[in-house]
């Protein structure tokens, strides 16, 4: 089996994205939306959503791409269907099935007149059991056949982070796959032996356990975390301490490790805050009390509100604080649950103070979240002009490059809390006072 036609219904970040990715390994792929205008740009070889890598592969792979509101046609012109659309989280937590369902029914429909045998994959993250106890059902009844013989189901997630979705999803630590069927399996082994450029291994459980893995393994990073953001609380009360040496010393045992083990603004993002609520909530179903994922939900929010302390403690009265960073990581503009614009906005709260913002990629999106009395600068050096504080709060490669002197020309009152240590201050006495996450005393 060489598979090379493939359908993605969706194609938002990450479903262009591996369309792209998929295309530039050799596949011909059909990309699905109900978007005419998303389906437009992508006819004519423009990208619908900003990724990194994403326009300069559409551009050279774009022949191989071609984009469609019909599910039916995506399904019989196909050999697998990866289903990536959305499933917001719900008022309880809880992941909503109410763009999957939809989907499902149509590729359903579709399978009805498909002769040959078909891959259906659920790439979306989903509450544990619905592929099983929802998805296989609908199949089955909207297409008159039978899973396991007529066609394929398969839970497939991927581990990927905004602003590297392409790299990610070509270069995975690994591929989980659920399912209980032993073709899909071996289909599906070897279109990543395919696609992926580094060989990654892959993990086949039960649908269940896939999606129980899916969720456990965003918590399991969220922890990690949320210990480094624990410890570097801890640091900053003691003058001289260094939370970032201490993390690094202990991420040394193969224990721990060192990823995610660095202290900073708490998570954001569309995945980690969502995927560790939805697994108290999952736990919650079972009678179960997750004590673990709660604790890191209330410990992540307190992070934001506890650099805005550390200003007003710092700020004279009336001063103006230069935020530079409200994505809630670099290479994207996704404001979604991100901290450094929760710190804008409790700031930008605060009576008598002044706020000024700057953003490589996310100052459009954030108009629409913070309120009129913000300054939105288009420049690094126009936020910090008049300043009495900048708060270095996303680590874009450009606020790596401050130099003392900058800061000490443009601002009134040269000082800079770092909240991801990603600024190199000067070492010995200078005019700039430092603060940093994690950082045990300040340093003038």
């Amino acid at each position: 089996m060489k598979t090379s036609k493939v359908s993605i219904i969706g194609t938002g970040k990450l479903g262009m994205s591996m369309a792209v990715a998929m295309a530039k390994r050799g596949c011909q792929v059909i990309g699905v939306d109900i978007n005419p205008e998303s389906i437009r740009k992508i006819n004519a070889g423009q990208a619908p959503v900003e990724e990194t890598g994403l326009q300069d592969l559409l551009t050279t792979f774009g022949r191989r791409i071609t984009a469609t509101d019909n599910v039916e046609q995506a399904v019989l012109n196909s050999e697998i269907s990866f289903v990536v659309v959305a499933t917001p989280s719900q008022a309880d937590g809880a992941f909503s099935n109410h763009q999957l369902l939809p989907a499902m029914e149509r590729i359903g429909c579709a399978l009805r007149r498909k002769k040959v045998y078909h891959i259906v994959v659920i790439t979306c993250t989903v509450m544990p059991g619905t592929t099983d106890s929802i998805i296989r059902p609908l199949l089955e009844k909207r297409s008159g056949k039978k899973c396991g013989r007529d066609f394929g189901l398969v839970y497939n997630p991927e581990f990927i982070a905004l602003g590297s979705v392409i790299h990610d999803f070509l270069n995975p630590d690994f591929v989980l796959m659920g399912t209980r069927e032993e073709k899909a399996r071996k289909w599906m082994e070897r279109f990543y032996a395919r696609v992926c450029e580094n060989r990654a291994p892959v993990q086949t459980l039960t649908p269940i356990e896939a999606e129980i893995g899916k969720i456990s393994l965003n918590c399991y990073c969220t922890m990690k975390i949320t210990f480094a953001n624990m410890i570097a609380e801890v640091a900053e009360a003691i003058p001289g301490v260094d939370a970032s040496k201490i993390n690094r010393a202990i991420g040394l045992d193969k224990r721990i490790g060192l990823r995610y083990l660095a202290p900073g603004l708490g998570f954001g993002g569309p995945c980690f805050p969502r995927d560790n609520v939805a697994f108290r909530v999952f736990a919650e179903r079972l009678n179960i009390t997750a004590f673990l994922p709660e604790a890191v939900h209330t410990s992540n929010r307190r992070q934001a509100e506890r650099v805005v302390r550390r200003v007003r403690s710092i700020l004279p009265k009336g001063g103006k604080v230069a935020v530079l960073g409200l994505s809630y990581k670099p290479f994207t503009p996704v404001i979604e649950e991100s901290q450094a614009l929760q710190v804008a906005q409790q700031l930008a709260g605060t009576r008598g103070l002044q706020v000024a913002v700057y953003d490589p990629q996310a100052l459009e999106a954030a108009r629409k979240i913070l309120p009129r009395s913000v300054e939105f600068k288009t420049s690094m050096k126009a936020c910090l002009e008049g300043a009495d504080l900048t708060i270095l709060a996303t680590p874009w490669p450009e606020f790596k490059t401050i130099k003392p002197s900058m800061l000490e020309r443009a601002m009134r009152r040269p000082a800079l809390i770092d909240c991801w240590r990603c600024w190199n201050p000067p070492t010995g006495p200078g005019k700039v006072r430092y603060w940093a996450v994690g950082l045990g005393a300040s340093r003038t």
